[in-house]
């Protein structure tokens, strides 16, 4: 039986919705649309960062010219007709004095707790060498009715896996990218084409936000897609993902950091007319992220 390769081909759009504006077109090498912007600047407010204040104990001018029993290089004065005051013992070794008010306790606790939190920079580290440390499943899975979802387990774990191995942080399932996708990979079936733009003239976007994952202004959003279909060998999930990994548009949709969610759909048949009835699969993968 004659094997036909995978074929693959890819989309970024990336709109910024703060303020209406004229929206610019820009072609990829494969001659379709990439990508969408308004003429508004995003604007993304900085993260939030835990910070604690600690105010020192102020005195009294008259008190503070007294010195202290107990301070490194101050001894009480002695009075007249008596014998110098010595300087307070130092306090048996392994005992804690304590501070002088209850402000400096809660402060001095709050600054352990802060402390005692790992890093942002130790937390994103940590998830990466888990999802390095995973192995995937079913990678070689021809897709099937009964085993779509083990199927899409398996491709969000290899992606994953790819982002890991260049610094970036692992996609969330979306279940609205999700419903996107689906809707797409059904309607190139029965259609019977394979591009990102519907006959209807339906982008990524406009299925993305039929789906509800994109809301009103002012809020921007970030959505891109990969597509590919495959036969035989070439419709596992392995083989689709390498082919998408050596294509360089679908390289980078896959590794942008500025992507948090992603939706995949997988349907067990490919367009009439790409596969000649030999048994394949049909993949999209939706990506995004809403930036407030």
């Amino acid at each position: 039986m004659t094997r036909l390769p995978a074929a693959v081909t890819s989309s970024l759009l990336v709109c910024a919705t703060l303020v209406p504006g004229p929206g610019v077109a820009i072609a990829d090498p494969l001659g379709l649309r990439a990508s969408e912007r308004s003429a508004a600047p995003v604007r993304a407010s900085a993260p939030a960062r835990a910070s604690v204040s600690v105010v020192a104990h102020q005195r009294s001018p008259a008190r503070a010219e007294r010195p202290r029993c107990g301070l490194a290089g101050s001894r009480p004065p002695a009075r007249a007709g008596r014998a110098p005051i010595a300087a307070c013992p130092a306090p048996p070794a392994g005992t804690r004095t304590r501070p002088r008010t209850s402000r400096d306790r809660r402060a001095i606790r709050a600054l352990r707790r802060v402390v005692s939190l790992p890093s942002e920079t130790g937390l994103a580290q940590a998830v990466l060498a888990r999802v390095l440390a995973t192995p995937c499943q079913n990678t070689q899975l021809m897709p099937e009715a009964g085993n779509l979802e083990l199927v899409r387990a398996a491709i969000l774990c290899l992606i994953n896996r790819e982002r890991a191995a260049n610094g970036e942080q692992p996609l969330k399932p979306n279940p609205k990218l999700e419903g996107a996708a689906e809707v797409h990979v059904r309607d190139m079936l029965a259609a019977d084409y394979f591009e990102h733009v519907s006959p209807s003239g339906a982008t990524p976007v406009d299925r993305a936000r039929s789906a509800g994952y994109i809301p009103g202004p002012p809020a921007g959003y970030v959505i891109g897609e990969n597509l590919a279909w495959g036969t035989l060998s070439l419709a596992t999930p392995e083989a689709i993902v390498s082919a998408w990994i050596a294509s360089p548009p679908h390289l980078a949709n896959m590794l942008d950091g500025g992507y948090r969610d992603t939706g995949i759909a997988i349907d067990p048949q490919v367009p009439a007319a790409l596969a000649n009835v030999v048994p394949g699969a049909t993949y999209a993968q939706e990506f995004g992220s809403i930036i407030r």
